[in-house]
């Protein structure tokens, strides 16, 4: 082989070992919200019973039970920090009151979590049926018999799609 040829041939392996070796694909980074970030995208809950309220039922003397089905009734929401807790059980609020208070209110929270977490994946989904469908609908060149062939095995989501996470 002449030395001319060699060096042809060296640069186009050294062209092809180069193509070959690419940086590896990262997954997709999370980024973390942080409490104050949470905080502030969550609804503000809506209390129709106030807080007062619920201390003057309390002192009055009427039960735990009806104070929760009057929370219920009305559809109030609590957001009460460790502080408004302890206030409320000093004034004579039933601790079963201030239960069903934090619980529900981290029912709704996890609700809107999830409700936000199955939107979200839904949205991904659909991306990736599009992305299927317009792969398939491309057409590759004729094999033996001349004439348009539907791509049957499309796959285009490997690591470096954006929507690759989702499956």
């Amino acid at each position: 082989m002449s030395p001319p040829r060699r060096l042809v041939v060296l640069a186009a392996l050294a062209l092809l070992l180069q193509a070959c070796a690419g940086t590896p694909v990262e997954p997709p980074k999370i980024e973390r919200l942080s409490a104050e970030q949470l905080e502030a995208r969550l609804p503000q809950p809506m209390a129709a019973l106030p807080l007062e309220q619920m201390v003057s039922l309390a002192r009055q003397g009427v039960a735990a039970e009806e104070i929760i089905a009057r929370i219920a009734a009305s559809a109030s929401r609590y957001r009460l920090s460790a502080g408004q807790i302890l206030e409320l059980a000093q004034q004579g609020v039933p601790p079963a009151v201030l239960d069903h208070m934090v619980a529900a209110e981290r029912r709704q929270i996890f609700d809107d979590m999830a409700a936000d977490a199955n939107r979200r994946d839904h949205a991904c989904r659909e991306r990736i049926d599009q992305e299927v469908r317009a792969c398939r609908n491309q057409f590759m060149g004729p094999i033996l018999i001349p004439g348009p062939y539907p791509m049957q095995n499309c796959f285009p989501l490997g690591p470096g799609s954006p929507y690759w996470r989702c499956m």
